[in-house]
């Protein structure tokens, strides 16, 4: 892989965007260190009802992911991102003015139905040239990192100094401030825009030879891989704090072992977007991930009670993590050959993502009922082989 520099566009669009993705997921990630105790002050609230406040956001980027892909090419990117991000901010707002866990529940539902992280991807791919795009995404993934390390704290001091509501009044503000950015920071591509909407014009998304197109078989190795790997991250987070308490960690020291492998994923991630010259790995990057991901969940079923194997297995899955992260979307929108479907493509990539995250926790809370522990690693083995064949077999 040629190490091309971005230009001064370039890094402008790059940083432009992880400012957004982080102010934008620091409002999201805030609420999650403190929703389950002062959730149970508001109106009505219980613990089913908090869980649904949690759950709720993410099913809705599910739902509204594909329709805002759709609109992005159809009426352009830019104007349909700051369309989400004021969506995101009426929610934040009804939110902030609520005493009640219905009123929460509802002001996070409109506040995930600002779906724009398919639309955003297209834009970033639209303007940054494709030898880059792998540099401007590893920096996104970067700023989502960032952003839940803030988190952690952010939310607790907000509660500290101010109150509940204010977590609230902040993700407003940051919104606010995204929309600002969209508008005078992010360039636009006047020519390409000019000749993606003069395509998109005649766009009838509802038909069969364009259903067949986005739902091709290429493309739905990227949607599976990305379903997988949240529906596994999801899986982990609801068993491995249990497992590493029973192998002797205490609660009190989990996030140190998770900012660390979380640190350590990056600097390998780093080293292989800037360093990475092989071009056997670069071309199998996906599969390779997925193999070790299988290796760390055989670790994980065989090994689950001795806390090194335990903490070495999470930081093999999370380096394979953090890789597909960013090599998942920079080679889906290398593959797109129409680029005025870029934009349902990438959201339709999303959708994945969420619908991964939410059947990750309803799907293993479920089995978490009847199963054991090393039962559920085997399932887990035995989804990571199925998605390994799956990707061999459809890579063209």
């Amino acid at each position: 892989m040629k190490n091309y520099k971005m230009n001064v566009f370039e890094l402008q669009v790059t940083l432009s965007f992880c400012v957004i993705f982080l102010l934008r997921m620091l409002g999201v990630f805030s609420i999650l260190p403190v929703l389950s105790k002062y959730g149970l002050y508001l109106n009505g609230g219980n613990k089913f009802l908090i869980g649904l406040s949690i759950s709720v956001y993410a099913i809705a980027q599910m739902i509204f992911q594909i329709p805002f892909g759709f609109l992005s090419d159809k009426f352009g990117r830019k104007e349909i991102i700051i369309f989400g991000l004021f969506i995101f901010l009426i929610g934040s707002i009804i939110a902030a003015n609520t005493n009640s866990i219905w009123g929460l529940i509802i002001g996070r539902a409109i506040q995930g139905s600002g779906a724009i992280s398919g639309v955003s991807m297209a834009l970033l791919s639209d303007l940054v040239r494709k030898e880059n795009r792998i540099k401007s995404i590893s920096a996104i993934g970067a700023s989502f990192a960032v952003s839940f390390l803030i988190s952690i704290v952010f939310g607790s001091l907000i509660i500290e100094k101010f109150n509940f509501s204010f977590i609230f009044w902040f993700s407003s503000v940051f919104s606010m401030i995204c929309i600002l950015i969209v508008f005078f920071m992010i360039p636009t591509d006047r020519n390409q825009e000019y000749q993606v909407k003069k395509l998109n014009k005649k766009i009838k998304f509802f038909n069969q030879k364009n259903i067949k197109y986005l739902f091709n078989i290429n493309f739905c190795r990227f949607y599976f891989s990305i379903f997988c790997l949240h529906f596994l991250l999801t899986m982990h987070f609801l068993i491995i704090p249990e497992q590493l308490e029973l192998s002797g960690l205490i609660s009190n020291y989990h996030w140190i072992i998770y900012l660390v492998t979380i640190i350590f994923s990056f600097f390998i991630l780093y080293f292989i977007v800037v360093y990475g010259n092989f071009y056997f790995c670069l071309k199998n990057i996906i599969e390779i991930c997925v193999f070790f991901i299988f290796l760390s969940s055989l670790f994980f079923l065989f090994l689950y009670n001795h806390l090194f194997y335990l903490v070495l297995s999470l930081q093999i899955f999370f380096i394979a993590f953090n890789i597909l992260e960013v090599f998942l979307p920079s080679y889906l929108s290398q593959k797109i050959s129409i680029n005025n479907y870029k934009g349902s493509i990438m959201s339709i990539y999303s959708t994945s993502q969420y619908l991964g995250i939410s059947l990750g926790g309803i799907i293993n809370g479920w089995l978490y009922t009847f199963l054991n522990v090393s039962q559920i690693f085997l399932c887990e083995v035995f989804l990571v082989f199925i998605w390994f064949v799956f990707n061999c077999f459809c890579k063209k």
